[in-house]
């Protein structure tokens, strides 16, 4: 089975588990009776893995689907197991972090906010490598920090890419008055910022330190949309990655974001800040 979290294989999960819960059978019953472990049950239904299409067809006929619904699960099968997603680095990261990242790649635009550190899409390697320490005992490999300025090395390339992210950042003022790794790493990450400023897909906007009550919306979050329109929300904290789960909470996040995009700073104010913290370093 191909093994990893992808949008496919979780539209493929989210179309299966109505079926079985029509059908009133257990995953274990489904898994019995398709000659299957309950696991390939269970992970199918979470858009974990992606068993064999002669898998997905016999525990579809277990559950009695309608040909309608047989011929709709195999269309959203074969786009699951199309897995555009190469995440080099993939094996070091923490499973929700990982996903996220394959979310990434897949979304045509992405907005964050961010009022500690620089966002990860913009970090440079120094500043990256700095800041792995931090998160060392999240990640699996051993020698994270001397990977995790090209794992962010990927991640930036998507800004660059044949077609690339459109990204929208709101970064707090206090993160670029703040030295992380030391004074020639903050003034090598601001003048990446306002390098970055001059791509047509980017836009770069910082919340003032007197911003108010928006600024002290927590964060990290990161909001994805995808080609067919359909949004994608995580919220960052000290354990990692979460999704969010809930459709009216990627709403409500969405809403206020864009609300503390309207009121700050514009992109040219905001360039101007970068570089008066700059000339100060």
């Amino acid at each position: 089975m191909a093994v990893g979290t992808t949008r496919g294989k979780r539209r493929l999960g989210r179309f299966v588990k109505p079926i079985r819960l029509r059908a009133e059978l257990s995953a274990e019953q489904v898994a019995e009776r398709a000659s299957c472990s309950a696991q390939t049950v269970y992970r199918l239904e979470a858009g974990e893995a992606l068993p064999s299409r002669t898998r997905v067809a016999a525990i579809l006929a277990v559950l009695q689907a309608t040909s309608d619904e047989r011929e709709a699960a195999f269309q959203l099968w074969e786009v699951a197991d199309v897995d555009g997603s190469v995440i080099e680095h993939a094996e070091d990261l923490p499973v929700k972090y990982r996903r996220f990242r394959m979310d990434e790649n897949e979304a045509v635009s992405e907005r964050t906010l961010d009022m500690v550190v620089v966002p990860g899409l913009l970090q440079i390697h120094g500043y990256t490598t700095a800041m792995s320490t931090g998160s060392r005992p999240l990640i699996k490999s051993g020698d994270w920090e001397d990977r995790a300025g090209a794992e962010r090395a990927e991640r930036r390339a998507l800004l660059t890419r044949s077609e690339p992210l459109a990204y929208h950042a709101l970064i707090g003022a206090a993160v670029l008055r703040t030295t992380v790794g030391s004074r020639s790493v903050m003034v090598e990450q601001l003048d990446h910022l306002l390098t970055m400023t001059e791509l047509e897909n980017v836009t770069i906007q910082v919340l003032p330190s007197d911003f108010g009550a928006h600024g002290l919306m927590t964060g990290p979050v990161q909001l994805l949309r995808f080609v067919d329109n359909e949004d994608a929300a995580y919220a960052e904290s000290v354990l990692g990655t979460e999704p969010v789960q809930d459709a009216d909470a990627v709403a409500a996040l969405s809403a206020l974001w864009g609300d503390i995009a309207a009121a700050a700073p514009s992109p040219e104010q905001s360039r101007e800040m970068i570089r008066t913290e700059r000339n100060r370093k």
